[in-house]
């Protein structure tokens, strides 16, 4: 049972300040289902590498991992990758589907079976599974992993 009191005095051995992220690769992937992941975003600012101004819609889908080695390895029950989509939108704020562009997004509904008309974004929700290739994005606040690629199970 937790005791406020004995958590207030007790002395702790220093702490990880990093959490070790899934290692590069392929792995299976269900994404979450929690609507709010499905709100998009504004990305706007200036670039630090090209100095250049940017401003785009994206949306940033939670998946889990399904490889219960990863799960192991990292000593979680569960493990999750991020997938950020950037989105092509008309100026009524609709999805493009025209040539180059959402292909990302085309992408995963294509490796989720649901590339086909009629489509809606809340299809995504629980959606899977489907293969996600992980590669390591390294910034000044760590090494974060993202899923790069998608396709489907064959």
């Amino acid at each position: 049972m937790f005791d406020p009191n004995q958590f207030m005095s007790s002395a702790v051995d220093p702490m990880n300040t990093q959490m070790e992220v899934v290692p590069e690769g392929d792995y299976r992937f269900l994404i979450d289902g929690d609507p709010k992941q499905l709100t998009p975003k504004n990305l706007k600012g200036i670039s630090q590498r090209t100095n250049e101004p940017y401003d785009f819609w994206q949306i940033e889908l939670l998946c889990f991992c399904l490889d219960d080695a990863v799960k192991q390895k990292l000593g979680r029950d569960k493990v999750t990758v991020r997938l950020r989509l950037n989105l092509d939108l008309d100026a009524t704020g609709r999805l493009e589907v025209g040539a180059n562009k959402n292909i990302g997004l085309g992408q995963l509904r294509d490796a989720l079976g649901q590339n086909k008309p009629g489509w809606s974004p809340q299809m995504l929700l629980g959606a899977g599974p489907f293969i996600g290739k992980v590669k390591h994005n390294t910034t000044d606040k760590g090494t974060f992993a993202d899923i790069q690629r998608v396709a489907r199970i064959s």
